[in-house]
């Protein structure tokens, strides 16, 4: 499965943004879970991070570990193929 998730960094925690990219070099992904994409974003979200899990359980968890609690708020969706369709 294919996952999109969306963080937006919480209120007087912007200073914390950018140790999240070095943050994504360290953390060891679960098993099954495998980092396509990761952008810093200008707008209504400040990152953004595009990956392979088997599974949303194992995608909730690979979040979580690189999202840190209390400076993020994440929103994750889950992608479909155009041409699966």
């Amino acid at each position: 499965m294919i996952f999109l998730s969306l963080l937006k960094v919480l209120p007087r925690k912007a200073s914390e943004q950018p140790s999240f990219m070095r943050r994504l070099k360290v953390v060891q992904p679960p098993p099954g879970v495998m980092l396509k994409e990761a952008f810093l974003l200008f707008g209504r979200f400040d990152g953004a991070l595009i990956f392979e899990a088997p599974d949303a359980k194992t995608a909730m968890n690979f979040v979580l570990k690189v999202a840190t609690p209390g400076v993020y708020k994440t929103e994750t969706l889950v992608a479909l193929r155009a041409e699966e369709f």
